[in-house]
């Protein structure tokens, strides 16, 4: 059976009202510890007072002749000259002058007889329950005269008015503790409910949001509380899932449009060439076309799988050293290929040897991408240039270009997947040259930027942490 609460309103009612029990239960026991302590501090300084008033009048008889039970009787009240005093000599028998008077007996005990010698008082709780109802606080004194002990003076004090006064106060206590907690339950309950308001307000929308609509979001009331905070973060979030899911409803709805386009071309090959016999040069042709288009869709999916990795943080570039210079090298000639069958002039300006851990494939690739892609949108007679430049740590890898330029609005998103500009200058491929080269860049903990105005070209910029080209 489960006991514990299962709301958090409950639980914070009982956590509440069990702390505020705890604390009554320690102010009750201090407050009963200090109310008994003042009454037994009275009760002792009555004690003294008349311990003194006897002691004065025991030293006016010895001083002035006048007789002890008159000067008694006129210091003390009856009762209490008849009970709860009595007159001992030195060795602590009874002084026969007060011996007939005191119905009760209150005994000596060893201590106290040893601390009256050596002039100290003795207070001491007495149970009398045969004799009154009630235990006594009884206080033993030396009468000192001339430096001697002339006599020990017992007083005594029924508790009847402590304990009567502390049993009151003990059930005033217990009567009123459970009010209390059942109106700190009651307190705990609302106050609970009202901070849990917003909370549960959070929750019903949440409830609303699905992954169709994520355009809804969680009332702030405008505070900068705890929960206000709270609510902002879930905004945050949830903005970021909605672009999230979007980003993914693009990118697939993007995906499937460059696969259709070459399963198309496949599909329509094989069924022109089913419909009639064709000659053996006809049939090369359709096979050639088809491995074309089984080519792309292969680069296509290569480079998904590849972007795919990336983001999952699965992709394990190593720490070879390469040299950056080495890569442009390697490059140069596939780029000046794609240039001169397009009509446009590719160079290599000086490169300074720069040394990168990372890969050497990728960084190929990188390369590529980006001079395939200046190559592609500059005009016929235009230029391409690729310069690699090392400044302190840093290795810059630049490629200029001589095209129509980016306009400012579409630099912020020419890096996305299956992202082209303007359509009429696009010229054919995935979408995903740029992507892929951003992808290898972060790969290599680098930066890759675009410099560009209309009608000016285009400059990419990778800048690369370098390292000792000893390292290993």
């Amino acid at each position: 059976m489960r006991l514990w609460p299962r709301t958090l309103r409950a639980r914070l009612t009982l956590w509440y009202t069990a702390f505020f029990s705890g604390m009554l239960a320690v102010l009750g026991i201090g407050a009963l510890v200090l109310l008994d302590r003042g009454l037994r501090d009275n009760i002792d300084a009555s004690l003294k007072s008349v311990a003194q008033a006897i002691a004065e009048s025991s030293r006016r008889e010895a001083s002035f002749g006048t007789p002890f039970d008159d000067l008694l009787d006129s210091m003390l009240p009856p009762g209490l000259t008849e009970r709860f005093f009595s007159l001992l000599d030195p060795f602590g028998r009874p002084d026969p002058r007060v011996a007939s008077r005191s119905r009760l007996h209150l005994p000596l005990s060893v201590e106290a007889l040893r601390n009256a010698e050596q002039g100290r008082e003795t207070y001491q709780t007495l149970p009398m329950r045969g004799v009154t109802d009630f235990s006594i606080r009884m206080l033993t004194s030396p009468v000192i005269e001339r430096g001697r002990i002339i006599h020990l003076v017992q007083v005594a004090m029924p508790l009847e008015s402590a304990e009567t006064a502390r049993s009151r106060f003990l059930l005033i206590l217990l009567t009123l503790a459970p009010l209390a907690l059942g109106g700190v339950a009651a307190g705990g309950w609302f106050l609970a409910g009202r901070t849990l308001a917003p909370v549960d307000r959070m929750v019903d929308t949440a409830r609303k949001i699905e992954a169709e609509d994520l355009s809804q979001r969680i009332a702030t009331g405008g505070s900068n509380d705890e929960l206000g905070r709270l609510a902002s973060v879930l905004n945050d979030m949830l903005m970021r899932l909605e672009s999230s899911f979007a980003a993914v409803r693009h990118f697939s709805a993007d995906a499937a449009h460059e696969l259709r386009t070459p399963l198309t071309i496949l599909k329509g090959e094989i069924e022109v060439a089913l419909r009639a016999s064709r000659s053996e040069d006809e049939y090369r042709r359709v096979l050639a076309s088809c491995l074309e288009e089984v080519d792309r869709l292969s680069t296509l999916v290569q480079d998904l799988l590849f972007l795919a990795r990336s983001d999952s943080g699965n992709m394990e570039v190593g720490t070879t050293p390469v040299n950056v210079a080495e890569v442009v090298t390697d490059v140069a000639p596939s780029l000046q290929a794609l240039a001169e069958a397009t009509g446009v002039t590719f160079t290599v300006a000086a490169t300074t040897p720069a040394w990168v851990a990372g890969n050497a494939s990728m960084l190929f690739r990188l390369l590529f991408n980006l001079g395939e892609n200046a190559i592609k949108y500059t005009p016929s007679g235009g230029t391409v240039e690729v310069s690699l430049q090392r400044n302190g740590q840093e290795a810059t890898l630049e490629v200029r270009d001589t095209g129509p330029g980016i306009p400012s609005e579409e630099q912020a998103r020419i890096f996305d997947r299956f992202y082209r500009s303007d359509p009429a200058r696009s010229r054919g491929g995935t979408g995903l040259g740029l992507a892929l080269a951003r992808s290898i860049v972060l790969l290599h903990h680098g930066h890759l930027a675009v410099q560009s105005s209309e009608g000016q070209g285009s400059c990419f910029r990778v800048v690369l942490p370098v390292v000792d080209s000893r390292a290993t």
